[in-house]
């Protein structure tokens, strides 16, 4: 643990803020949700918003490298997570109330404690090889192999809990690690990312096909020529935007990769305006479709 501290010091000395960043995370996050609760049918809305959380994604596998108090870090993530739930449980065009809906910082949270798995996995194998303890290798193995468990983990569970959702679960999880495991090495984040929105849609035939039965994913998950069908642009362009619409996220590669050149430093933002803003914007959101279902 103490040498994973002098690492995240290192890190943290070199990171730098990047608000204007932030607030473009902010403003496509509230364009989708506009889209969401009151233009279904305009995807234009969802397109813009898909930018989002790519970029929430990064911010998040940043914040955990150079933050110098990770406990205040996961605090502060876990008071938030808890008061978005509120809003977030009806957070829906129809307001329905869905109590095992889990809001996006959830997610970020269980990300965290991955990242963390990792990082002490990584630093046990470099042990390992430096001592030949096979304590370290058992506990290096033990601790990646739990990385993977908490990605997967969140699917496993919807299957088994019908109602249970955790806010883009296993993309979002892939995604902070490769932030992570990528972060200066730019070229091969990409390449992995694009990589991840690949995997991802194939992975969306096979479930979506399945109605959730196990047997019948598993049976679909291999079935190449089966996803292939589903993925052929003969099949109709709606079909590959369905499975494939999160990958509309990899624009904000652009963004993410720019601005990191591109940074001013006159755009300060309170470290508590985007976490305020979450909940907030959600509570508006509904308290207007509430009062417009009323007349």
């Amino acid at each position: 643990m103490e040498t994973l501290a002098v690492e995240k010091k290192a890190v943290y000395r070199n990171a730098h803020r990047n608000d204007l960043l932030k607030l473009l995370a902010l403003a496509t996050m509230l364009v989708d949700h506009i889209g969401y609760m009151y233009f279904p049918n305009e995807m234009l809305f969802r397109i813009i918003g898909r930018l989002a959380f790519p970029i929430f994604a990064y911010q998040i596998a940043l914040g955990y490298s150079r933050t110098s108090n990770l406990k205040k870090y996961v605090l502060r993530l876990s008071l938030f997570a808890l008061i978005t739930q509120v809003p977030y449980s009806f957070f829906s065009p129809e307001m329905k109330f869905n109590p095992l809906h889990f809001n996006v910082l959830f997610t970020f949270l269980v990300g965290i404690g991955m990242l963390y798995a990792y990082d002490m996995g990584i630093l046990n194998m470099k042990s390992f090889i430096k001592d030949k303890n096979y304590k370290h290798l058992l506990y290096g193995v033990a601790l990646l192999s739990l990385t993977v468990i908490t990605i997967i983990i969140p699917e496993v569970i919807s299957f088994v809990v019908k109602d249970f959702y955790l806010e883009y679960g296993l993309l979002a999880l892939a995604l902070v690690l490769l932030f992570h495991i990528f972060k200066e090495k730019p070229v091969a984040a990409v390449v992995g990312i694009i990589f991840l929105y690949i995997l991802h849609g194939y992975y969306r035939v096979a479930l979506w096909n399945s109605a959730y039965s196990s047997v019948l994913f598993w049976d679909n998950l291999f079935n190449y020529k089966y996803i292939w069908s589903k993925l052929d642009l003969e099949s109709g362009y709606s079909q590959l935007q369905r499975y494939y619409f999160n990958a509309w996220g990899v624009f904000a590669l652009i963004p993410i990769l720019g601005l990191e050149v591109i940074n001013p430093s006159w755009i300060k933002l309170n470290k508590y305006v985007g976490y305020i803003f979450y909940p907030a914007h959600m509570a508006l959101l509904i308290l207007i479709a509430f009062i417009m279902k009323s007349y």
